[in-house]
């Protein structure tokens, strides 16, 4: 078992492509076994050979896979976005070692470290396995965010996390009800066109783990539960109808 950054990848990994594509496929593949993955083209060999490792080659993206035997089995990212790099793209086989995203994501996160890199995690609701990874890194809970529509027939909400050394968002922070997270300091903010999807989550919110896709709960963690609660009802005690 080794882990590999993506300097090495291509070297060590002769069909490492189609084994990326693959992996990622195959762990977003819902019970209907349609694949529910937000970044569709990430399930092409041909995305990885082409845009990922132009990515990889300009400094733009790191990415980190477990390898046993020759085969991938979990993969993580640092990506390059305006102003931050996201932590992400995390995929692994059910039957991948326990903790083997926690491991990549681990090296990442040192990488970052010793680099003063300022890093912001996007974790879906679908369920709490990436909000715990995130804690188990020591990340800052930064608050939510919601879309205005759903994408395919899939809503995907967000809980974010970041590496900032402030105290966790806590909407009672802000005077303005409308503001339900602050990831590295950029307030996101909702507004009517998120009522329809922001009056059905108050039913949706579970803490059990949550697994199945494509999504059908809000999977957050138990002590995260008041937080997020709370943001809710500011904002619906404040958006018009």
């Amino acid at each position: 078992m080794q882990v590999l950054h993506s300097s090495e990848i291509s070297y060590i990994i002769p069909d490492w492509a189609y084994q990326l594509a693959t992996l990622t496929r195959d762990a977003w593949r819902g019970k209907d076994g349609r694949c529910y993955f937000p970044y569709r083209p990430l399930t092409t060999p041909e995305y990885w050979k082409t845009a990922v490792a132009q990515l990889w080659n300009q400094g733009q993206m790191h990415s980190w896979v477990l390898v046993i035997d020759g085969l991938i089995v979990a993969h993580s990212a640092l990506i390059k976005k305006k102003g931050y790099w996201e932590l992400g793209r995390w995929v692994a086989y059910p039957d991948a070692p326990r903790g083997a995203v926690t491991q990549l994501c681990t090296v990442a996160m040192e990488m970052a470290r010793t680099s003063g890199l300022h890093v912001q995690v996007e974790c879906t609701q679908a369920h709490i396995h990436s909000q715990s990874i995130c804690e188990r890194l020591g990340l800052r809970p930064a608050g939510f965010g919601v879309l205005e529509h759903s994408a395919d027939g899939t809503w995907w909400d967000i809980i974010y996390y970041d590496n900032d050394n402030r105290p966790a968002f806590d909407p009672d922070q802000f005077s303005d009800p409308f503001v339900v997270g602050d990831p590295l300091g950029q307030l996101i903010r909702t507004h009517n066109g998120h009522l329809g999807r922001l009056k059905s989550i108050p039913n949706l919110i579970t803490t059990e783990p949550g697994e199945s896709l494509p999504p059908e709960r809000f999977h957050i963690l138990p002590h995260r539960r008041d937080v997020l609660e709370r943001t809710l009802m500011r904002v619906l005690n404040s958006l018009v109808d």
